[in-house]
This record gives structure tokens, sequence and C-alpha cells, in this order.
């Protein structure tokens, strides 16, 4: 026994040995991924002579022209843009590092030659300074006391925006980042439960909300209260306007006579968050430190009637505000002055009451019946001669109201108004159709309210904006994290003149959702709309105000593609602990068994086990973050075409960049893809008719050989500019690389169909017939006729699929299938069930009539039942008009009479009656109509009286039988 507790500490001190060991592995660059730039060196360097080509082409003679739009482009610039700042420790992380790329990175053709783009595993340059770079510490973060919750932002990710001028493009260097490799943490032991929840919260601060809840409890059951007064500041700048948590912080806070404390959060939470059950816990709270049974001045009772007031005047107008007007009434009632009285005092509690009771019956909440009924209650007790005309006055604005709330009690039925917000489960994953659910529900309610079922526009236009306002700010409330509710608000607020509440909606939901291209872009053309209509700024303003929001969106992206190569590491890590977990266990078991065969066996199953989960792994997050790179490209070209219109293509070089140093800056960032190029190119050609556009597509058919939609956009370009010559070599050269590869020959199907397309048109007859033999040795399944049918197609029409009509009779109708007149016949019911069950689909009455079966006969009933549903149907056939004379006048007077055709059973009706099953064949019980009309006709229903009297004169009449009150016998 203890001979093999030393085997297996042993094999566990090898796997230790071999884990360690595998992180000394220098092949692999700063994005854990092997390194290939020598490759890509002795493919630049083939290249040389081309590059060299291609920048004298495009090289200017001055390059110091001032920047305009109609200055020549020299794309050399590329390399001596501005580069972005790196921070220092960043520096010195990369200087430190002995597996970062230190070489200069050559320039070609006014590109840099080594960039992200040109292969995934190089390692880039980037100007984003990583917020995950920096380590969690747990410090206690500062009071935002002196701010709104409404304006609150998240930690800022980074920042793009300082740069600082580069020097001449002979000396540029641009270093490249060392990420360190990315570990698994450290395992915690079992009983730190605090560290578990703080490590599950650094890894998913916003999906994570039960380790928030968790530590926050422990912490409160510890008696901690400083440690949990900094988890909750942590909590609520995630997520500023949770109700329910603000209320739990409070609640801690006033239990432990934290006074003070619980009145700075108050002025942070309340008018970010409008909440019920926090602003009542407001109330409630000034209640408390306001007695109004020691109140001899009165000034008690007049900051608790302002608290009211100013309470009600900011969710007054909501559903669930009923208890709040209730308590506000009867808080008046205590007013000194007696309802129905003479004296001043009793006119002006009166009036209080009255206004307080008429701004209540107006809102649909839950309480509105019983706030009419107690009105109703009011006026009669101060005067039973006005009461009708104030009951009589508001009885239409309660009837309103009412039959409003009842509309909303369908809506919040299954309306969740939960204020701690969940992230949006993804498409086809679970709860994802729940969440779009409540996400409905809200536009329902949204939109309900834009109805004005309250009629208020006309006479009360400010209320009605101001309970569109509430509810969208209890929309993003719980849709927190749902992009498009916060631009909903936006908009609304922009058309109807609240500019201020607009801006913040869209600041907070980009605090909310940094990574939303939705916001940002939203944000984005606010800025630019509302910047083309000021005057006295220059281009440089206006372009660091337009490009603000993108730089957040850029900053923010970058970062969660680091998240996501981040989580895959850890994914593969577990992969190889759990594989070395399996390796051990089978090294146990091979020596127990001694048998080589089945030891290599399990070797090489678990082995194959582990490439394919390896492999599964890799999978899961290559289409991940190739969205992420989609997003990261859309935004780059989003932000090039808006800083065209602002600065024009600019110089790179110059103070105004303009767009072309918004490409060369994203080739600098990496992670892009050719959607950039493309999209450079094409303003480049179509806005300023720059000959850059072509050198773009260019270099871009050398980074992005494979991209078969790049590749198509090219060979467009270069047809529209005439180059046909250039074109057929980029396709030829494109075609022939993808289908040397099996695995690529559908890529290059767009592009064969696209080029045939063009032959068709205007190439040669033999040039189109040996392209479609390629194509048809290609696509085997595509249809023969396919290629000759497409050469001949013109606007969505196809004239070899042209079916001319030349006959009448190739389009005759459809025959009608007649009803059928032959008598129904009632044959017995289990011949008719076991014959339909057994018969076969065949046409019965063309087999012969004979019956060769040595078992007994069948009765002459199913022979009779054999022939009826084997003989075809009779089926009517339609009147035959009158020949000659007679049918003429027959005509004529039908016409006099105006006499209605005879009715013609439609076409699709006689052929349901046709393939119908015949009546005689339903087994079910069936009733005898007429029988049963009969028997309802001829019961006799007494009248209930009669019936009465006669039901209590027979149970007197047994009464007395039995003996009066039942007794015994």
């Amino acid at each position: 026994m203890a001979g093999e507790d030393a085997e297996i500490a042993l094999l566990r001190q090898l796997q230790a040995e071999q884990e360690t060991a595998g992180w000394d592995n220098t092949g692999i660059n700063a994005d854990g991924e092997p390194s290939n730039t020598e490759d890509m060196n002795e493919e630049d360097r083939k290249q040389t002579v081309e590059d060299t080509q291609v920048l004298r082409a495009i090289s200017p003679s001055d390059s110091t022209t001032a920047v305009s739009d109609g200055g020549s482009y020299d794309p050399t610039s590329i390399s001596s843009l501005a580069v972005p700042a790196v921070k220092a420790a960043i520096e010195e992380e990369s200087r430190s590092s002995s597996r970062a790329s230190s070489r200069r990175p050559r320039t070609v053709g006014g590109f840099l030659a080594d960039s992200d783009d040109e292969d995934a595993s190089t390692p880039i340059s980037s100007g984003l300074q990583a917020a995950g770079s920096v380590p969690h510490k747990r410090s206690a973060s500062p009071s935002p006391l002196q701010t709104s919750v409404a304006v609150e932002s998240l930690p800022a990710q980074g920042n793009s925006n300082t740069t600082t001028p580069a020097p001449t493009a002979s000396s540029v260097t641009v270093p490249a980042l060392s990420v360190p490799a990315v570990t698994v943490p450290k395992a915690r032991l079992p009983h730190d439960k605090i560290g578990i929840l703080e490590d599950r919260i650094a890894e998913d601060p916003r999906g994570d909300l039960e380790a928030w809840r968790l530590l926050i409890d422990e912490h409160r059951g510890r008696h901690k209260l400083e440690e949990a007064r900094e988890v909750y500041e942590r909590f609520i700048k995630i997520f500023p306007q949770a109700a329910e948590m603000w209320v739990e912080y409070l609640e801690m806070e006033m239990g432990s006579d934290q006074f003070n404390l619980a009145e700075q959060i108050f002025g942070k939470s309340l008018m970010a968050v409008p909440n019920i059950g926090l602003w009542t816990k407001y109330l409630n709270y000034v209640r408390r430190m306001n007695d109004l049974r020691n109140d001899a001045t009165g000034n008690n009772r007049t900051t608790v009637s302002q608290a009211y007031e100013f309470v009600l005047n900011n969710i007054g107008n909501d559903r669930d505000s009923g208890t709040i007007w209730k308590e506000y009434i009867e808080f008046l009632r205590a007013i000194p002055g007696t309802i129905g009285g003479s004296g001043w005092q009793d006119g002006q509690k009166l009036d209080i009451m009255r206004k307080a009771y008429h701004r209540a019956i107006g809102i649909p909440m839950t309480e509105v019946s019983f706030l009419w009924k107690e009105y109703d209650q009011f006026e009669n007790g101060a005067n039973k001669m006005t009461a009708r005309k104030y009951t009589h006055e508001r009885s239409g604005i309660y009837m309103t109201a009412r039959s409003a709330n009842a509309a909303l009690e369908n809506i919040h039925r299954t309306l969740d108004r939960s204020t701690i917000p969940k992230l949006p489960p993804a498409d086809g994953f679970e709860g994802h159709q729940e969440y779009m659910q409540q996400v409905e529900q809200w536009k329902k309610w949204i939109s309900w309210e834009q109805e004005d079922p309250l009629q208020l526009k006309k006479d009360e236009l400010d209320v009605f904006k101001k309970r569109m306002l509430y509810v969208f700010k209890q929309a993003v409330m719980t849709l927190r994290f749902w992009p498009e509710m916060w631009v909903d608000a936006s908009e609304w607020c922009l058309n109807n003149g609240f500019e201020t509440e607009g801006a913040e909606f869209l600041s907070n939901g980009i605090a909310a959702n940094p990574e939303s291209c939705l916001l940002a872009l939203k944000h984005a053309d606010v800025i630019e709309k509302k910047g083309g209509a000021e005057t006295g700024k220059g281009p440089k303003e206006r372009g660091e105000a337009v490009r603000a929001p993108y730089d957040k969106l850029i900053s923010s992206l970058y970062e969660l593609h680091k998240q996501v190569k981040a989580r895959e590491a850890k994914e593969m890590v577990k992969v190889e602990e759990e594989a070395a977990k399996d390796a051990e266990i089978d090294s146990i078991i091979a020596k127990a068994t001694e048998g080589d065969e089945d030891n290599n066996a399990a070797e090489a199953a678990r082995q194959a086990k582990q490439e394919q989960r390896q492999k599964d792994v890799r999978t899961k997050f290559e289409s991940e973050l190739m969205d992420v790179r989609r997003a990261i490209s859309a935004t780059w070209v989003a932000l090039m075409r808006a800083m065209r219109r602002v600065q024009g293509k600019g110089n790179p070089k110059a103070e105004v960049g303009g767009s072309r140093a918004i490409f060369a800056e994203s080739r600098a960032k990496g992670k892009i893809l050719s959607d950039v190029y493309v999209a450079s190119a094409l303003l480049e050609h179509h806005v300023y008719k720059d000959p850059a556009g072509t050198k773009i597509f260019e270099r871009g058919a050398r980074l992005f050989p494979d991209d078969p939609e790049f590749i198509l956009e090219y060979l467009k370009h270069l047809i529209s500019i005439g180059d046909t010559t250039n074109a057929r070599v980029v396709f030829e050269t494109t075609v022939s690389k993808l289908t040397a590869n099996s695995d690529k020959v559908e890529k290059a199907k767009p592009l064969y169909i696209y080029f045939h397309q063009y032959e068709s048109n205007y190439g040669e007859l033999v040039q189109i017939r040996k392209l479609e033999q390629r194509m048809a040795e290609l696509f085997p399944e595509d249809p023969k006729l396919l290629r000759f049918s497409e050469r001949f197609g013109n606007g969505g029409f196809s004239a070899v699929d042209y079916q001319p009509i030349i006959s009448m009779s190739q389009v005759q109708p459809k025959a009608q299938v007649m009803q059928s007149i032959e008598p129904v016949s009632s044959p017995t019911n289990q011949y008719t069930n076991s014959y339909m069950q057994d018969q076969s689909p065949r046409p019965q009455y063309l087999q012969p009539p004979t019956n060769n079966s040595p078992k007994r006969p069948l009765p002459p009933a199913f022979e009779q039942l054999q022939d009826d549903l084997t003989r075809p149907r009779k089926i009517a056939r339609g009147e035959s008009p009158l020949k000659g004379a007679a049918g003429r006048r027959l005509e004529a007077q039908q016409r006099r009479q105006g006499g209605a055709a005879p009715f013609v059973i439609p076409r699709d009706v006689n052929f349901l009656l046709g393939i119908i099953p015949r009546a005689d064949t339903y087994n079910a019980t069936k009733f005898n109509s007429d029988a049963l009309v009969r028997l309802l006709q001829n019961t006799s229903v007494p009248n209930f009286d009669e019936w009465k009297m006669k039901k209590d004169q027979g149970v007197l009449q047994h009464q007395q039988q039995q003996g009066w009150g039942g007794g015994y016998r």
C-alpha cells in the first residue's frame, strides 16, 4: 500500500513539473498564438520589387502639401502618423518580456508590412490601455455624493485620444505589446468564501449577480459593515439604478444608526432611481426625523408636507403610488380645521384636500376606485348642495382613469419591474425567449402611453410628456442592458424638447453598454448633427467631438476581444488539466493491469478525446472572436466615413487627419477585416477619384488573398475603372489558389458567378464556354442548364426558362369535381371498419371480381359494400341549356326579369366534396336532428312560480308524513 502511495505521489510531481515547463514555451507570441514572423519576412522580401514600384507610383512630389480634399494622397505617410502613446507600465512590460518581437516594422507601399491584419499571430501595436491589464485592487472607491447616479459611468476602459508626434518614417518603430500569458487563478481553499466570491465577481461583474448577493450577505452576516459598504459601493457603480440594492443599503445604514450616511445615499439615489420602494423609504425617513406629535412651531409638519409634494411630483404618476396618495390625504385630514366649517382654516383645509383628491382620481392606479369613494364622501360631508356639482365635473376624469387602470392591469400582469437588470441571453440559449417577452411587454406599455388613452395631449401636454418620460425611465431601469430601449428613450426626448434628458439617456446607456455599437453610433450621429448647426468651430474641434463616442466603443471592443481570448485560454488550460488527470489515472491502471496493447489503446483514446475537446473549444470561440472583429471593423469604417464628412480625406501627417488618418490608425491597432480596406478604397475612388483607391485594393489583396468578398469587390472596382486585364489576372490568381485546396473550393463560387456574368455580357463565346466547363467540373451539383440560363438572364428574367403560350389548350382550367348524387347506403359498421382499414389505395373496380380464397365466403352485405366503395362515384351533371328558339326565349325572359344565374358550386368546394369520405363511413353516434328538435319543442317547461309552489307543497307533505322536525321513530 505504501508503495502505491509513493507511485501516485511521484506521478503527481512529474505532472506538476510538466505543467510548469509548459508555460516556458517561447514559440508563442503575445496573443498566445504560434509566431510566423520569419515566414512573413520571407514573403516581404519576395515582394520588395513590386512594393518599390507601388511606392513610386503613389508617392507625391511634395509631402508637405496642406490638407484639403483636392490634395494628393501619400499612403507612405501611414508609417509616420501620430502613434497613440503607450502607457508606461505596458512599455515596461514590453521591454521586460522575453517573447516580445523587437524588430522594426517594414513599410511596403506606404503600409505597415507586418501588422496584425496581415497575420493574426503577429503582435500588434495598440494605443488602447487595457482595463484588464491593471491588476484589480480592492480599495474603497471615492464617494460619489457630489454627482448624480444618473450620470455615473463605468470606469474608463482606456484613452485612445492621447497621441504623440511621430518621427520620420525611417525612424518610426511601433513596439509590440507583450500580453502576459493567461493563467488560471490559484485555487481558493473551500472555506475562503469571500475570496471565491471575489474571484467570481472579478471574472463576470455584470453577469454573476448571485456572487454579488452572496458576498454582501457574507459580510453582513459577519457584521463587517465597512466591507459590506465597500461592496455596495462597487455594486451600484455597475448597477446605479438597482433600487432593491439601494433600499438594502439604506436599511443597513439606518439599522446601525448611521443617519448621515443614509442621507448621503438618498442624495445619490433619489433623482436617478424613480422607484416606489426607494421613495417610500425616503418619505418614511422624513416622517421619522420630523415628529408631528411634538411640533409646537409647525416646522415639522411643513417639512413633511413638502416631502409629500416632492415625492408625489416625481413618482405620483406610478400605478403603484396609490398607498402614498392615501397616506397624503390622511396627512392633510389631520391639518387644523373642520370639513364643512365656516372659518378660514376650515376653508383652507377644504381647498387643499379637494386639490389632492382631484389630482389622485385622475391617475390610473390600483386604488383609484377607493379614492373616488372617499372623494364622494368628502364632498357630501363638506356641502351636499355643491357635492353633486364637483363629483359630476370629475366623474368623466375618474371613469377614464379607471378604464385606463384596467388596461394597465393587463399589461402589468406579466411585466417584470425588477430594477436589478440581467444581461440579455443570446439567441437560442436559455432565457432568451422569456427576456424578449419582457422587452415586448415594456414596448406595449410605452405604446399604450403614446396612444394617450388619458386624453392629455390636448389640455395637459406637460402631464402627458411627464408620463412618457417616467415610463421610459422605468423601462431602462429593468432593461439596462438592452441598448434599443435607451435609443428609443433618447429619440423620444430629442423629438419632444427634452434635449438634456435625451443626452443623459445616451450617455447613461453607453456607460451601461460600452460595447454597444448602436448606442455609440447614435450618440455620434447626434453630436455630428448638432456640430453641423454650430458655427465658430473648426474641423479639428468638430472632429474631436464626433470621434469621442467612437473612441470609447473601439476601446471597449478591443478590451472585449482580449477578454474572449482570455476565456479561450482558460478553457484550454482546463482541458489540459483534465487530460493530465486522465493520464495519471490511466498510468496507475496500466501498472495494475500490465497489458501493453490495452494501455496503448487507452492512450490513443485519451489523446483523441483531448484533441476533440480542444477542437470544440477553438470552434466555440472562433465565431465569437470573428463577431468581435466584425464589430471592430464596422466601427472603424463608420468613423472613417464620419471623419470624411467632417474633415475631408485629410492627411495622416497633418493636424487634421481626416478619413486617411483613421484608416492608418485602424491598421496600426489591428484586429480588422478586409471591410476596412474596401471602405477606404471606395471612398478614395468614388468621392475623390483618387488612384490611391486602387493601391489600397492591391495591398488588401496581398493581406486577404483567401477572402472571396474582398476579391469580389476588388474585381468590381477594376472593371468599373476599365482595367479588365488586371481583373482577369486577379480572378485567375485567386480562383487557382482557392480551388487548389478542396476545403476552399466553395469560396471561389461567388467569384466564378460574377465573372461568368461579366463574360456573358461582354466576353467572347469561347471564353464563356471554357468558364462554364470549369464551373461544371468544380460544382457538379448545380443543374446542367443553370449556367446556360444565367448567360441569357436579363434583370431577373430568363429567356431560357420562358414558356410561351401558343394555344389556349395550354391554359385550360382544371376539371371541376361535381357533387355525388348516388343514394347513401347504410352498411353494417363492423364491415365498414374492417374493410376500410385493409383496403388498398389501388382502384378496386379494376380488379377481377373473383374470390379464390379457401376461407368462408363473405356475407352478402359486405359484398354489396365492396361494390359501393370500389365503383366510381356518380357525379351530378350540369343542367343542359335549352336549344333553339325555346332556349333563346327563356334566356331573354330571365334577362328581362333580372333573374340571377343559377348558383354554381365553386370549383374548390366541388373538389372537396369529391374527396371527403362518404357519410356512411363515419362510425360515431349520430343524433336525429329532427327528432331532437321535436323533443325540445314538445317538452313542457313550467313557469318558475308554479314550479316553486309545487315544490314547496311537496316538501311540506313529505315533512308531514315523516313527522315535523324529522324526529326519530
